[in-house]
């Protein structure tokens, strides 16, 4: 009995869905136990509850910036001196306020979870991010299948694969299927990222240089949105610098 509310809490802890919040706990039995419960709950709506305010603000903000920067955009157009750089800066401006938009999205709006066929994904995503420009080549395909949202994976490999070519100036994509696991790995040949700033890549906004701002479309959410949308579906995505140089984006499901 008296170790009951630890393992209330124990288990609690670890039924937290992906996104941050309890689930709901029975308040019932001894009085020890029906406290516990209770203060659990608690702390989960207040987490819900700073969950959906974060959400609503960030979505909120994007949206509300539309209409001045429409304005500035409006104005710059008749500037005889400095136009192009002041439409460069609301261009950028306009990409983060989508790119935020995006995130909240992906937190709120999830698609239904079946058997995605992961090699068919990586294919159509290559190929999709080729007739963008973006470099990028099929090595190693296993075929395998993971429980996932078709749209949102494919939104996820999207990500990473821009990222890769865009910093890495070009990428490589395998998939291997291994002890009931699908790992897919994209390696590209760029600077990487300093040992000490991978942990916070995955960080909204993260920029390896902020000097770099000018000459680097994109608002540095395309990894955090990444990592949501893989996470949601219980995959893992990690970074690692590869010893002959540039990056290394790892992700693992496990197989169906």
């Amino acid at each position: 009995v008296l170790i009951r509310p630890l393992e209330m809490l124990e288990a609690a802890v670890s039924k937290i869905g992906s996104d941050g919040v309890l689930a709901a706990v029975p308040e019932v039995g001894s009085a020890e136990v029906k406290a516990t419960a209770h203060a659990l709950n608690q702390l989960s709506s207040r987490l819900r509850t700073a969950m959906e305010s974060r959400m609503r603000l960030v979505a909120a903000a994007g949206h509300d910036l539309r209409t001045p920067m429409t304005r500035m955009r409006l104005r710059a157009e008749f500037l005889d001196d400095e136009r192009d750089k002041w439409l460069h800066d609301l261009d950028e401006l306009d990409r983060i306020a989508d790119s935020a938009i995006r995130l909240v999205r992906e937190e709120v709006n999830q698609d239904a979870v079946e058997p995605v066929d992961l090699a068919k994904t990586v294919r159509d995503s290559e190929a999709e991010m080729a007739s963008l420009g973006h470099a990028g080549s099929i090595g190693h395909l296993d075929k395998v299948c993971v429980r996932a949202g078709a749209l949102g994976l494919r939104r996820a490999l999207r990500n990473l694969i821009v990222n890769a070519a865009t910093h890495g100036k070009a990428c490589r994509i395998d998939l291997a299927a291994a002890d009931n696991r699908a790992v897919l790995t994209i390696s590209d040949h760029g600077p990487g990222i300093p040992t000490e700033l991978l942990n916070k890549a995955f960080e909204p906004f993260f920029r390896v240089n902020p000097g770099r701002l000018q000459s680097v479309p994109g608002a540095g959410l395309g990894l955090a949105i990444a990592k949501e949308i893989i996470e949601r579906y219980g995959g893992t995505v990690t970074l690692e610098n590869r010893p002959g140089g540039g990056l290394e984006q790892t992700v693992v499901f496990d197989a169906v």
